[in-house]
């Protein structure tokens, strides 16, 4: 029977076929259109609820802990759930009458994880080399980038990437004004695979891995006769994992007998105050910081400043040897007594890159130390940011919130933050040296 069937079926297509009938096919533009529609409708929902509950952190937070908050108070009153946060942040920061910013560097991230691995120094996947951008000729129709440094024991040292190298291509392609940011941005830091073609035509291929970059780049002494030794510091981040290889090489330092420390901070944006705290007390005048002096002070909005006034809570800075504290639930107890490098003078290599962190530590060791500045100007970044994830937010404030709010926030704000410009630190006088444009050389010197 089933035979049959086929056959019958068979013949009927024969049929068909000899009468070379045209078929007539199926008009199902409109339902495409319809489906597409309907996806977009989704995929709208979605950014919105995405939106609402980044906002809804943003906003909280920037209430909360934003250093310029008296000054934006209108602002953060029209702020919508449906506002692009990212947009929304940057319209808000505070500017001067003129409309340009003062705050530079509050910012949503909406890739939290990278964001603050670029500040612990651990990263998920880098290359491990740093660079500096500029134009190829006077003609400003091409771009090249100049190795600045690399991190030891990293896929760039290893490939033969050496600081002075030009890179005239990334993976095959010439920066130009138009393309640069992107071939930087995705190419070179957002990758697993790079290949960089470099002036004297020699070609660089790398895998990016996971790894932690060192910011203790060099460590040595120099013998400058007479008696005199200078300790020369290299240092690129105040990561909070550096606080072992900056104690090992001043407690070289102290060792050798330096009177003189240079220390290298041209391409330091910053990091962890703490780490900054540890540094101070290890390059700073040892009897202050066996004494616990003051180091710094900061100044707050003012509803957080009367809190903490509220609470009785310190907000100074204090020089120490002993150090017992937690930083993102990692658990840190050190003490750095007898590495104080015991330098009597401090020369402080400066530039355009030199920023947050660094220019604190400058700043707040100016009342205790003769320090000499080389290069050229600092960048100017005077407060102290606050990294802030909105998973974090959602987690602490599920009580106030309700549940079903806090899982939906964790949900749909998941890896984004916001790093928020919450204190303008000062020296123990409450002096800001680099405020508001940067630090100025004493010595101005090009970097070579």
């Amino acid at each position: 029977m089933k035979f049959r069937i086929l056959s019958i079926s068979l013949c009927m297509l024969a049929l068909l076929g000899c009468e070379k009938k045209q078929l007539t096919p199926v008009d199902n533009t409109q339902e495409q259109e319809q489906e597409q529609q309907q996806q977009e409708q989704q995929e709208q929902a979605e950014l919105q609820k995405t939106y609402k509950y980044v906002n809804t952190f943003a906003y909280n937070m920037m209430n909360l802990y934003y250093l310029w908050k008296k000054e934006i108070a209108s602002g953060l009153e029209k702020w919508k759930q449906t506002d692009e946060p990212v947009a929304k942040v940057l319209e808000l920061r505070y500017k001067d009458a003129a409309g340009n910013d003062i705050d530079r560097w509050t910012t949503v991230i909406d890739d939290f994880e990278s964001f603050y691995g670029s500040v612990t120094g651990e990263s998920s996947g880098t290359y491990g080399f740093d660079l500096t951008l500029m134009y190829y000729d006077e003609s400003h129709k091409q771009i090249v980038a100049v190795v600045t440094y690399t991190y030891a024991d990293s896929p760039a040292r290893e490939a033969g990437l050496k600081r002075g190298d030009v890179i005239m291509e990334v993976n095959g392609k010439t920066m130009t004004p138009s393309n640069y940011v992107d071939l930087v941005n995705k190419a070179i830091f957002d990758s697993k695979s790079l290949k960089l073609t470099l002036m004297d035509g020699k070609s660089v291929s790398m895998k990016a891995r996971e790894m932690y970059e060192d910011p203790v780049l060099l460590s040595k002494v120099f013998d400058c006769g007479g008696g005199r030794k200078a300790g020369y510091l290299v240092y690129t981040s105040f990561t909070m994992e550096s606080y072992k290889a900056l104690t090992e090489a001043c407690r070289a330092f102290r060792a050798e007998g330096i009177s003189d420390l240079i220390l290298d901070l041209r391409y330091n944006g910053g990091g962890f105050a703490r780490a900054e705290q540890i540094l101070a007390s290890l390059i700073g005048p040892e009897d202050a910081v066996l004494a616990g002096s003051v180091l710094a002070t900061e100044v707050f909005n003012e509803d957080l400043t009367e809190y903490y006034k509220s609470k009785e809570i310190d907000t100074k800075t204090y020089f120490a040897t002993e150090y017992d504290f937690s930083v993102n639930d990692k658990n840190y107890k050190f003490s750095t007594k007898g590495a104080n490098a015991k330098a009597g003078k401090l020369y402080v290599i400066i530039s355009s890159g030199t920023a947050s962190a660094s220019e604190a530590l400058v700043c707040d060791l100016s009342p205790y130390m003769d320090i000499t500045l080389i290069g050229s100007q600092s960048h100017g970044k005077y407060c102290s940011g606050l990294p802030l994830e909105a998973e974090d937010f959602y987690e602490d404030y599920a009580e106030e919130l309700g549940k079903t709010e806090a899982a939906a926030g964790k949900k749909y704000a998941e890896n984004w933050g916001l790093y928020v410009m919450y204190s303008r630190f000062a020296d123990k006088n409450g002096e800001t040296l680099c405020m508001p444009d940067g630090l100025k050389p004493d010595v101005e010197a090009d970097d070579k």
